[in-house]
């Protein structure tokens, strides 16, 4: 059997194992195993199958692969037949792959409610430009990443205008499979087309007035808003003189993120201990108590309570605590994740009282973690050394109501 024999059967298994699968609504068991051989025949299946077996083809790959290949002219109409056919299952829920709407509807220019004012893709040379930043918004794992890595996006700024219109005919929203319980608020190809979007002077106020102003019912607005803030940030220092309108939104949106920042408990806990932070700093502090007996640098050990503390409304602090062969304790302000220890809650809105509840564990359970003895550390800014004393007083200052205890001196370090 010569090679175009083999890649030809090979495509046809791969079609046939996801007809059956979805029409079951499930998984495929060829494509697993078998990715790394298909994906590089996508661009080659002209060749390989009939027009009919092409868009089977085309179906599948794009539900599965996340997207469309890039394929000549001649075999555009056939790629654009498949789209079609994918067009009624985009909203599809549960464990079968498909595709995002707000990536093929880029691509191709349209979807099930209309086209976009640029008008469809019908040319091979449009398909492959366009699927070149469909790859650029995929290439990072986090957002820092991508805010990182600013002269990457640049050179596709000019295809703003059309990622503005994919936003609107969405009503900026990329999903429409969940609610607001498992909407994916964090989608990295989305961020990387605002980051591109706001890289344009005659898009980037029009971006940022639609997602603040209240035109659109953004899901789990609050926390879009605060991720729009760091990537406006990330774009200021390049701005124009000109452009007032988009400082004035900027500015609208610092304030909105500095009001819920200023809400946080961790907040509230700084200013009540006078820590010299800035009212944007970003900042941390972390705290370690080791257990009585345990060797080496607290923020290491590992028979310890740690107690990390951020400004940040959306992750304030994680109370943790290890027990070798007894086990952990882990919460943060909004839920306990694990308490093998049967340790008792500090709850949200209680971290002040954290040097109460280190007393708790230790009188009501047992646990003989060192009160007087403990590591303090705070991420970079003037006038650490103040915060560590700070709030080494405050961890010392339940210390007069408690019976006293054989531990050896206060300790703590920067």
């Amino acid at each position: 059997m010569c090679a175009s024999d083999t890649d030809a059967k090979l495509l046809r298994t791969f079609i046939a194992d996801e007809n059956e699968a979805f029409a079951d609504r499930r998984q495929g068991k060829f494509w697993p195993a078998n990715h790394h051989r298909i994906g590089p025949l996508a661009t080659k299946v002209s060749g390989l199958l009939d027009p009919n077996e092409q868009i089977d083809f085309y179906f599948h790959f794009m539900r599965i692969a996340g997207g469309a290949p890039s394929v000549g002219d001649k075999d555009m109409p056939l790629l654009l037949e498949a789209y079609r056919w994918m067009l009624p299952f985009l909203d599809l829920g549960g464990v079968i792959p498909m595709s995002r709407r707000h990536k093929l509807l880029f691509v191709f220019g349209f979807d099930d409610t209309g086209a976009l004012p640029s008008g469809e893709t019908i040319s091979a040379k449009a398909l492959k430009v366009r699927l070149k930043l469909i790859a650029q918004v995929g290439n990072y794992t986090t957002m820092p990443a991508q805010r990182d890595k600013k002269a990457k996006f640049i050179p596709f700024a000019d295809e703003a205008v059309r990622i503005l219109e994919v936003f609107r005919h969405l009503g900026y929203r990329h999903d429409r499979r969940y609610g607001e319980d498992l909407y994916d608020v964090t989608n990295l190809s989305f961020w990387g087309m605002v980051f591109i979007c706001l890289l344009n002077k005659a898009t980037r106020g029009e971006l940022v007035a639609d997602m603040i102003e209240g035109k659109y019912d953004l899901m789990r607005r609050v926390e879009q808003l605060a991720m729009l803030h760091r990537y406006v940030e990330t774009v200021l220092p390049d701005i124009e003189p000109d452009e007032e309108r988009f400082r004035s939104l900027a500015g609208q949106l610092k304030d909105i993120e500095l009001a819920r920042r200023n809400a946080t408990e961790s907040v509230a806990l700084a200013q009540r201990l006078g820590l010299p932070f800035d009212d944007d700093e970003d900042w941390e502090i972390h705290i370690a108590v080791p257990l009585r007996g345990t060797e080496g640098h607290p923020l290491i050990a590992k028979n310890v309570v740690r107690l990390q503390i951020r400004p940040n409304p959306d992750w304030e602090w994680e109370l943790n605590a290890r027990i070798a062969e007894r086990g952990e304790f882990s919460e943060s302000e909004k839920k306990t994740y694990r308490n093998d220890l049967g340790l008792p809650i500090l709850g949200c809105g209680n971290l002040h009282a954290f040097p109460t509840w280190l007393r708790q564990v230790r009188e009501k359970k047992g646990y003989g973690f060192r009160h007087r003895r403990r590591r303090h550390s705070c991420g970079p800014q003037a006038g650490g050394s103040q915060a560590y004393r700070r709030m080494a007083g405050e961890l010392n200052a339940d210390r007069s109501r408690s019976p006293p205890t054989p531990y050896r001196s206060a300790e703590a370090s920067s």
